[in-house]
């Protein structure tokens, strides 16, 4: 009897010690939870905190930085004489959004400027930098807002003047002699050919400011103040038009072809300003000059004008960098400087910009 309750209690005493280390075990495992529980409180806390940085306690409204907390530096360059920046700079500061904001404004001459440019493939002048693009703005300004390699975003303001390009003393790109007077060469002139300056103004027949600027009698104005000192040539610069342009500029070109100078500019002011280059309206411009309409259909469907079309595009872009139209090169025929004018300006800001090309 005794044999069996000392059996009985050694029994009792291993359950007793499987059960102490099972418990134990489930210690060591209830622990570890707990752990894991800390830890993925910690990282939801986290991740409510930083989406918290995103949206207001309303729950829809994304968070936005205040505008003290805003830097917009503005990088200009000193010898752009056609960048505009201070106007520029007035409209971005008059917005209520950024009245708070810092501004800070560089050259490209300050040190560091350089490098900053570089890094951030910035290429073109003046250039407006962001220190965020989360703005209380009302989609003004933030959907147009580039994200740079340094955290930082720029503006995109159409810019194009080129502070790397090699320029001459008064800050001037120059272009290389031959092929300045291969251009001129295949261009169809107003105004003296003898003249101290060419205008160079890339075009395209459907061009809104285009149609514009020819209306406004801008070149008129310019050429008769300057009478004797500045010409004017035109060349197509095919742009998101497609082909409704592209006919009407190889029309043209065959009615320079055919006609000359007199014929060609007389037809792109008529088909600038009557806002339709439409191949029957060009066609019937054409009958006016005097020309024979079967011949400058013949041209247009043999596609002779294809190429020259083709190439003062490639000049405009390449040689000049017109990125729109219309694109203004202000020539000095004597020392091969130049400058380009972006876009449709009044009158008197070509002025300001001619009489900076003159020696």
């Amino acid at each position: 009897m005794s044999d069996k309750i000392s059996k009985k209690i050694e029994e009792n005493a291993q359950h007793i010690n499987e059960n102490s280390r099972e418990i134990k075990n489930n210690t060591k495992m209830v622990h570890v939870l707990y752990i894991i529980i800390i830890l993925l409180m910690m990282i939801i806390s986290g991740l409510a905190f930083y989406v918290g940085t995103l949206y207001n306690k309303w729950g829809n409204t994304p968070w936005v930085v205040q505008a003290e907390d805003v830097t917009v530096t503005i990088i200009d360059d000193t010898r752009c004489t056609e960048c505009q920046t201070a106007e520029v700079v007035w409209q971005i500061k008059a917005l209520p959004f950024l009245a708070a904001a810092e501004f800070v404004e560089k050259d490209f001459s300050d040190a560091g400027m350089n490098s900053f440019l570089e890094e951030n493939n910035i290429t073109a002048l003046p250039a407006i930098v962001f220190s965020t693009n989360i703005l209380n703005d009302g989609g003004q300004i933030a959907p147009y807002l580039t994200a740079l390699p340094g955290w930082e975003f720029s503006l995109a303001l159409g810019s194009t003047f080129d502070p790397f390009a090699e320029r001459s003393a008064r800050g001037f790109l120059k272009l290389d002699v031959a092929e300045a007077k291969e251009i001129l060469a295949w261009s169809y002139l107003r105004g003296a050919p003898d003249a101290e300056l060419t205008w160079i103004e890339y075009t395209d027949l459907n061009c809104h400011y285009c149609q514009l600027m020819e209306s406004d009698g801008t070149a008129d104005t310019l050429l008769e103040k300057y009478d004797g000192k500045l010409s004017k040539v035109t060349h197509n610069f095919i742009g998101v038009w497609g082909q409704k342009s592209q006919t009407g500029a190889e029309i043209l070109e065959c009615i320079g072809k055919e006609g000359g100078t007199t014929a060609y500019n007389a037809v792109l002011s008529t088909a600038l300003t009557s806002k339709d280059s439409s191949e029957s309206a060009m066609l019937a411009l054409a009958v006016e000059q005097g020309l024979d309409e079967a011949t400058i259909k013949s041209c247009l469907d043999n596609g002779d004008m294809r190429e020259l079309v083709a190439k003062r595009f490639a000049t405009g872009q390449n040689t000049f960098g017109v990125t729109g139209t219309p694109g203004n090169i202000i020539i000095n025929n004597t020392t091969w400087e130049y400058t380009l004018i972006s876009w449709a300006v009044p009158a008197a800001s070509f002025e300001t910009v001619i009489e900076s090309v003159m020696q």
